[in-house]
């Protein structure tokens, strides 16, 4: 009778533990999936008009600038945030490593020698004698993962390495961009100085055709003190289109990491490349690294979560010691002695004052706060990826209309100057003419600069990468 109630006992428990166990694996699938109806979803197509026309790996060779892929190998190289990033890479893969350890028996060893002494008498005189006893000592520990816990923390910590080399991905395709971008707005400074130096000299040729005038008695004063105050305001606008042409190159010289010392020498703006094929929401940003970072972060937090609930079932361990004294080595590995150094047991916490469960409500809102922020980052990616496929339209009409007005400006100009040595139009008219030449000159070149930034900033939102396969 008092078999059959322990048996009826031992299958009640194990039925309390099954279903237990059951239950906290009902709530700890974590994947994205399971979320996947909470998350935003992708469409099929972007809502900005783009037309495609080449398929390309690699977006820093469609510029055939042949400076601007030393300067990208160069910041890839060099570029003090990148390294940052590649050391947290190496602690993320030293602590993947490290996380198969908990899986593992640990295995110590001790070794010790015990003195003791007695004091004999020896005919009336006391003498200590000595006495020596040598130990060697084995230790083994292992905690049996039955029911997944260390696995799913070890597989947490892979999941954070996958986080940090995505993260690495993302801050290389980050730095590459970003020198791209720098490296153009760096050659615009320099056009942008070289117009102003065109355009004093421009200045100075009309101060100087007014001073002929003024002393033929033909220009009157207030003729002279407008050209000269012309030529003024165009030397100061020099000056300061020096000083940012020596800011940005500082800039991108910090990004490559270099000195900043404002020798790099710069190149012109080249032609745009081809539209390339973008494909679908759905198939490029899931490819984006931050992205992919994000998901990976899911798991993780989705395992801790169902580690910490797995924590309020029993933990099953081996212990095994083995002891043996210097005198008797033969026995050391005699089954019985061994067998009886072996002990396994079954813990089961009852009270902890609540620290498990409010574990498992951190590890929760950890893992929703997580989702919250891979659904804004997704939205924030859809958002960058639509503002540069509509810009890309947007910003060829503006330049389109730029360089009309250029051309309008520049033979408004040409014109007003022939009559102003005829003698037909004012000096304030050409002046004006000049400026507005000047003006449309500078916005065709900053519309140029644009364009290209505008591109590279979609070949980022698009996970595109900077370089081909071959």
């Amino acid at each position: 009778m008092t078999i059959e109630n322990n048996k009826n006992n031992v299958l009640f428990t194990m039925k309390i533990f099954l279903t237990l166990f059951l239950f906290l694996l009902s709530g700890c699938s974590t994947t994205k999936e399971k979320y996947d109806r909470d998350l935003p979803s992708l469409p099929s197509d972007w809502s900005s008009s783009y037309q495609s026309l080449k398929e390309i790996d690699g977006w820093a060779e469609t510029f055939n600038d042949e400076e601007l892929l030393k300067l990208i190998s160069e910041a890839l190289e060099n570029n003090k945030d990148l390294k940052i990033a590649s050391s947290r890479l190496d602690i993320a893969r030293a602590s993947s490593r490290a996380s198969i350890a908990p899986l593992l028996p640990t295995i110590g060893t001790n070794v010790s020698r015990i003195q003791s002494s007695v004091i004999i008498d020896n005919q009336n005189n006391p003498e200590r004698v000595y006495a020596y006893q040598d130990s060697l000592g084995v230790q083994l520990n292992w905690e049996v993962d039955i029911w997944g816990k260390l696995s799913r923390q070890s597989r947490s910590t892979y999941k954070d390495l996958e986080s940090a080399e995505a993260d690495l991905e993302f801050a290389r395709l980050s730095i590459a961009g970003l020198t791209a971008q720098s490296w153009y707005l760096f050659s615009e400074a320099k056009l942008q100085r070289d117009l102003a130096e065109r355009n004093l000299e421009t200045r100075i040729s009309t101060l100087k055709k007014v001073e002929n005038r003024y002393i033929k008695g033909i220009a009157q004063s207030r003729d002279l003190r407008l050209a000269r105050s012309e030529v003024e305001s165009t030397r100061a606008d020099l000056i300061n289109k020096q000083q940012i042409f020596n800011e940005t190159a500082r800039t991108l010289e910090v990004i490559i990491g270099r000195y900043p010392e404002a020798n790099i020498v710069p190149g012109d703006l080249p032609s745009i490349p081809q539209n390339p094929n973008i494909g679908t929401p759905a198939e490029r940003l899931p490819l984006r690294p931050d992205i992919r970072s994000l998901e990976a972060q899911i798991e993780s937090a989705g395992l801790q979560l169902t580690s910490t609930r797995l924590a309020f079932l029993p933990s099953v361990s081996l212990n095994a010691q083995w002891n043996t004294l210097e005198d008797n080595w033969s026995d050391a590995l005699e089954p019985d002695r061994l067998a009886g150094s072996i002990v396994g047991s079954i813990t089961q916490s009852i009270f902890q004052g609540g620290r498990r469960i409010a574990n498992s409500k951190i590890k929760k809102a950890q893992l929703e706060a997580i989702l919250e922020t891979y659904a804004q980052a997704l939205l924030a990616a859809a958002q960058e990826a639509e503002n540069a496929i509509a810009a890309e339209e947007t910003l060829t009409k503006r330049e389109i209309a730029i360089s009309k007005a250029f051309e309008e400006s520049k033979a408004a100009e040409e014109l007003t100057l022939d009559q102003y040595n005829r003698g037909l139009s004012t000096i304030f008219e050409l002046l004006n003419a000049q400026s507005r030449r000047l003006n449309s000159e500078s916005l065709l070149i900053n519309a140029k600069r644009l364009r290209l930034t505008n591109r590279i900033k979609m070949y980022m939102a698009i996970a595109t990468p900077v370089y081909g396969k071959n």
